[in-house]
């Protein structure tokens, strides 16, 4: 059978006796050929980039969390999070504090922004859902997982259920030495159902489905350097051992 190249446009955009228009073709070609290899090489370079930058400029906190799911986190919020999970780290910096750090992604299913726009309609309200930023928050979603600064993470089922069929996660029995009666499988658990998650308010009024689990050791930690990458991987698996050792106030 005879295959036959789409049509691009190219000739319609570059007449052929044209200055460029050779050049023109063979870009037009190639990328008909390589668009799919240009992009994930584009995106692995800009994942890569954005999160040296990161690494570069965060400097201040002794840990950070991820947090990505359809809670909004207010200003009020976000700084009680920080507290709750502050209690339970030592200062790793040497500054004195003991500080942890939200790294909050809100994002939406296609299942729950469909659910969103019923209630609006249900309400005679009207409703415009912005795709572009749930699909960019998407990708840093991504970016987090494959290089970011966050071990523990909390997220909502859909993205937890992504990250778990790429073996992003470390089973709890590795993480704590053994795997809570009331896990959800090996690699987490719903924060609702700890002592930790039930005794602060800012976690107990959170989606009562979001899951508790930590993030394997980065396949590019030799970017931020293997040695400095364990032993904050290590420090960040004391926090979530302490998160379950947690009993309320002066635990």
């Amino acid at each position: 059978m005879e295959h036959k190249q789409e049509n691009t446009g190219a000739d319609k955009l570059a007449p052929a006796g044209e200055p460029g228009a050779k050049a023109f073709r063979w870009l037009d070609n190639f990328w008909y050929h390589h668009k799919w290899k240009v992009i994930i090489i584009s995106f692995i370079v800009f994942t890569l980039t954005v999160c040296i930058v990161q690494y570069a400029s965060n400097e201040d906190a002794d840990m950070y969390i991820l947090y990505a799911g359809p809670y909004k986190f207010g200003q009020t919020d976000a700084r009680a999070f920080e507290a709750a999970f502050s209690s339970v780290i030592e200062d790793r910096s040497g500054d004195g504090l003991a500080r942890a750090e939200l790294i909050d992604i809100y994002i939406l299913s296609d299942e729950q922004i469909a659910g969103e726009i019923a209630r609006a309609e249900a309400a005679g309200e009207s409703v415009t859902v912005n795709y572009e930023f749930f699909a960019n928050n998407r990708t840093i979603f991504d970016q987090q997982i494959l290089a970011g600064d966050a071990v523990i993470c909390l997220m909502d089922p859909w993205l937890y259920a992504d990250v778990k069929s790429a073996g992003g996660f470390l089973p709890l029995e590795e993480a704590l030495g053994f795997t809570p009666e009331n896990a959800c499988d090996e690699y987490s658990i719903r924060l609702a159902d700890t002592a930790f998650g039930q005794y602060f308010s800012v976690l107990a009024g959170m989606e009562p489905e979001t899951l508790l689990c930590v993030r394997r050791m980065s396949t590019f930690s030799f970017l931020k350097g293997q040695k400095r990458t364990e032993e904050y991987h290590a420090y960040c698996l004391e926090a979530f051992q302490n998160i379950f050792a947690f009993e309320g106030a002066g635990s």
